[in-house]
């Protein structure tokens, strides 16, 4: 933490209380940088949020790990002085992070097993401006804010329930859904979607949000994909897969128009300019950030971080297919659109046209 920093209200919850642990932080240790798993933006472009994933403290009921460089960070930033304004303590692996529409919640998603069939998985709500935890949902694994923020889309292993966002009162079930890894609304909120497996395949799954009826499937996959990149002229989506592949599809009829190669063929993230027009993707194993012209296909830019990879905690079985997180959100424009931010070096802002490093976010 920067030195000349006031004193910060510190809040964590235990995973299966219900109880918040407050203390006064005077200042951080000193703590060796990481590279940030999730990266959020809030929507007026002031705050940034990271996550940092870690271990726990190796005992039931797991607490964060009591060295700070070991255990898991969810960091809020002032995005134009990088001053440090929260700092909350957590574990596992985080694959997802989000402000919402208002920026007056966050909302993270982290995937923990310690073993034994016990599943403590959470969803978890925190209010931005005191860093207390306002709602946690047990054994699930993605969320989606709905573009008004009204709405909370929470997906578990067996249901996609659909939350309101200020009582947390359940509204409905999207059954469809039931068994996504993925969950997504559309920009203006008319569809909901999802990525669900099928005998074995994977595929896109479009749903009504206010009666959770099927509209339509997509084609279906051999292999496991993660995200749902929404376009900003709510007409198109994005895909990133293995082999460096990054499908553009139509929103309405769930087919892929475009298909882009990147020169990394691990598992690509892909993220949307503000006005649509641009096309990214990252690799989830170095980091290199790649940008495409959506009306000609050309290539505009590619950059490299010299310290870009990712590490993952999540105990997994060398069978397991399913693993959504190699594929966390760590990649996204800033709402100016000159500028872009990734995980790498803990959080780093730079500007598209020239790779020229704008901010970073330390410790």
């Amino acid at each position: 933490m920067a030195t000349g920093i006031p004193k910060l209200r510190l809040a964590w919850c235990v995973v299966l209380g219900v109880s918040v642990i407050e203390a006064q932080v005077d200042a951080a240790p000193f703590v060796p940088e990481r590279n940030a798993q999730c990266i959020a933006v809030s929507a007026d472009g002031l705050l940034v949020a990271t996550a940092k994933s870690g271990m726990s403290n190796s005992e039931f009921p797991p607490r964060p790990h009591p060295t700070v460089r070991k255990c898991g960070l969810i960091q809020i930033w002032d995005a134009r002085t990088g001053q440090m304004l929260q700092r909350l303590q957590s574990f596992g692996d985080f694959t997802n992070l989000r402000f919402s529409p208002d920026g007056k919640h966050l909302a993270s998603c982290r995937l923990f097993t310690p073993g034994g069939g016990l599943e403590l998985s959470e969803v978890r709500l925190w209010d931005v401006a005191t860093g207390k935890s306002l709602r946690q949902f047990n054994r699930c694994h993605a969320f989606s804010f709905s573009p008004d923020g009204g709405e909370i889309a929470v997906l578990s292993r067996t249901k996609c329930v659909i939350y309101e966002s200020e009582s947390y009162t359940k509204l409905r079930r999207c059954d469809p859904l039931g068994k996504a890894v993925a969950v997504e609304y559309s920009f203006d909120g008319r569809h909901l979607l999802g990525i669900r497996e099928q005998q074995g395949r994977f595929q896109v799954v479009m749903c009504d949000p206010q009666t959770g009826a099927l509209q339509r499937a997509s084609m279906d996959f051999a292999e496991p994909f993660y995200t749902l990149a929404m376009s900003p002229d709510n007409i198109a989506f994005a895909t990133g897969h293995k082999g460096g592949v990054v499908l553009h599809w139509n929103l309405e009829s769930l087919v892929p128009v475009a298909q882009f190669r990147t020169l990394d063929k691990n598992i690509q993230h892909p993220f949307f300019s503000p006005d649509g027009q641009t096309l990214a993707a990252g690799s989830q194993r170095t980091g290199d950030v790649e940008f495409w012209d959506l009306t000609t296909g050309r290539q505009l830019y590619r950059y490299t971080f010299a310290r870009g990879t990712m590490r993952t905690y999540h105990p997994r079985d060398p069978e397991e297919r399913i693993c959504p997180e190699r594929d966390p959100p760590r990649f996204l424009f800033m709402p100016d659109g000159g500028t872009f931010i990734a995980g790498c070096y803990g959080g780093m802002i730079r500007v598209v046209a020239n790779g020229q490093e704008v901010k970073r976010f330390g410790y």
